[in-house]
């Protein structure tokens, strides 16, 4: 079996397999709830549907998207904590891709969650609507670190000898 399939393998023991497939439910769903809580999109949400759909659309499936890639990697931090008894720095890059997710989560010219919040602790005032690609990068660079983090948490657990 080569590296891939063996990968695939252990991504598919995480998100088809007992008890591991109630824990991606239920964090891909609790992600998408504090997304919506902590981006307002309650609120946001009429104002969103009269936007443009070429940058609406894009940020719903990135949004689902970086929920699915949480909840795998999540599952797969558990999986490698189980295996080797202590978390190594690929779970670290999961944290940065939840984070970025959470940033970019929500209407790019009516955000109000927590992009304004954390850039105003250092004094700017700011919303996503005034990137070039309206936060979308945010959410591309979030999926970025959550492939990375995927790709070495499906590494093998076994340590290699220097000769």
């Amino acid at each position: 079996m080569g590296k891939f399939e063996e990968r695939l393998g252990r991504i598919k023991e995480v998100t088809l397999t007992r008890p591991y497939v109630y824990y991606f439910i239920l964090i891909f769903l609790v992600y998408l709830i504090i997304n919506i809580i902590v981006n307002k999109v309650y609120i946001t949400a009429p104002t969103l549907l009269t936007n443009n759909l070429k940058i609406i659309i894009p940020y719903l499936i990135f949004t689902i998207f970086i929920a699915f890639l949480v909840a795998l990697n999540i599952n797969l931090t558990v999986k490698k904590f189980k295996d080797l008894r202590k978390v190594k720095k690929e779970s670290g890059l999961t944290f940065i891709g939840i984070f970025g997710g959470v940033l970019g989560g929500a209407c790019p010219s009516c955000f109000v969650g927590l992009f304004p919040a954390f850039l105003g602790l250092f004094g700017i005032t700011a919303t996503l609507s005034s990137l070039p690609f309206f936060g979308i990068e945010i959410l591309v660079g979030s999926v970025i670190f959550l492939v990375i983090g995927m790709v070495l948490l499906t590494r093998d657990n076994v340590c290699k000898i220097k000769k």
